[in-house]
């Protein structure tokens, strides 16, 4: 059963990384809004030791840096007067090769460096939130470095979305 769960998560998050997407400040809440849920869940817990820290930051960090390196080979289109995030095989091919970094950081962290992060069972999801909003940081902060004007341009973008969206 797990296995069908898994596969169809996985198709579907391969199909959603080759949708292409308008490129507007929701962009940027999305992993805005992750953190601010995961700095709420870290509030309401115990005080986690220093290894717990160390691994949000180290994730933190490498998702950054998977970001990035997606945005790079992330194409733009510019259909209608509107930017979209255009579709990229290699850009999926990124977002797949985080997944083993993430398992090799926490079977190193675990079998040997011998430390055991209190984040686990349930409150896994936190270091998971941390990570795709890392990964999105990167990915629109590349965005942001190759085309700078763009930033000018979201607000523009999101009404021209409406715009087009309202005359359908």
């Amino acid at each position: 059963m797990f296995f069908i769960v898994g596969t169809l998560l996985i198709a579907a998050v391969f199909f959603n990384q080759l949708r292409e997407k308008p490129l507007t400040a929701k962009l940027y809440r999305q992993p805005l809004a992750l953190l601010l849920c995961a700095g709420l869940s870290l509030s309401t817990m115990h005080p986690l030791p220093l290894i717990d820290w160390c691994m949000m930051i180290t994730t933190l960090g490498f998702s950054f840096i998977l970001g990035l390196i997606q945005g790079r080979y992330t194409p733009l289109l510019n259909r209608d007067g509107a930017w979209y995030l255009a579709r990229s095989l290699m850009s999926v091919f990124v977002w797949f090769l985080s997944i083993p970094i993430r398992s090799i950081l926490k079977f190193i962290s675990i079998h040997y460096l011998a430390l055991t992060p209190s984040l686990n069972g349930s409150s896994s999801f936190i270091v998971y939130f941390i990570f795709i909003a890392g990964f999105l940081f990167g990915r629109y902060s590349m965005l942001l470095l190759r085309y700078p004007s763009l930033l000018k341009n979201v607000e523009k973008n999101e009404q021209k979305l409406k715009r087009l969206r309202s005359a359908r």
